[in-house]
């Protein structure tokens, strides 16, 4: 008997606690992608809403509306970007770029602008909740101002204000440096380096508007 209970009490007990570690992980990590699928599906429902309130304010402070073809991101994007983004532990994380738009206006007006409408959105319970002026960050080759707002209803979307020279510059050949440069493992690496520089030097070309450390970062 005293045998029998010693071996008994020498099994390890290990691999059964392993294994229900794993199948509780593994419910978080399905519980935080079916919440990140009723989000993209929440924002897809809210999208035309959203759209057309940012389409009133562009109207209302004669700026231009570009890229709305690309307001919605995709399903593959979207999916991605929450894979990088979601906890191990299923700690849902939201991406509030599912729907953005873009507003472009001259570098003598940008920075007016942009306070206006801020105010304007916030005056009909749009609230919003980041702002990051890059064209303030030495560090980085980026000039724009990223907001995120907030509806009325909860949904997040993202509302970039560029010049018409910096939203060109962005969509074309920074871009097609940051791609190449993303790519590269070694960021010592010679190449790396002259990518880097390339995208700085754009960067540097660019009119600095009117007034922009008026627009403050905040979020």
């Amino acid at each position: 008997m005293l045998r029998g209970k010693y071996y008994r009490d020498c099994l390890p007990v290990r691999k059964p606690y392993c294994c229900l570690k794993a199948v509780r992980r593994e419910r978080n990590v399905l519980r935080a992608w079916i919440k990140g699928i009723l989000w993209y599906k929440q924002a897809l429902k809210r999208e035309p809403f959203i759209t057309a309130k940012v389409k009133s304010v562009a109207e209302q402070t004669d700026v231009d509306m570009t890229g709305t073809e690309y307001r919605i991101k995709s399903v593959g994007s979207y999916l991605k970007k929450f894979c990088r983004k979601y906890s191990q532990t299923g700690q849902a994380c939201e991406i509030k770029d599912i729907l953005r738009y873009t507003y472009t206006v001259s570098p003598e007006l940008l920075s007016e602008k942009v306070i206006k409408i801020i105010e304007i959105y916030q005056d009909s319970g749009y609230n919003t909740v980041e702002i990051k002026n890059y064209w303030l960050d030495s560090q980085n080759p980026y000039n724009g101002i990223n907001t995120i707002l907030r509806s009325p209803q909860g949904q997040a979307f993202e509302l970039q204000y560029h010049t018409p020279e910096s939203f060109g510059v962005k969509s074309g050949k920074i871009h097609e440096l940051y791609e190449k440069q993303r790519l590269m493992r070694d960021v010592s690496s010679r190449e790396y380096i002259e990518l880097g520089d390339q995208m700085f030097e754009l960067s540097d070309s660019m009119e600095i508007p009117k007034g922009i450390e008026k627009v403050k970062c905040h979020g």
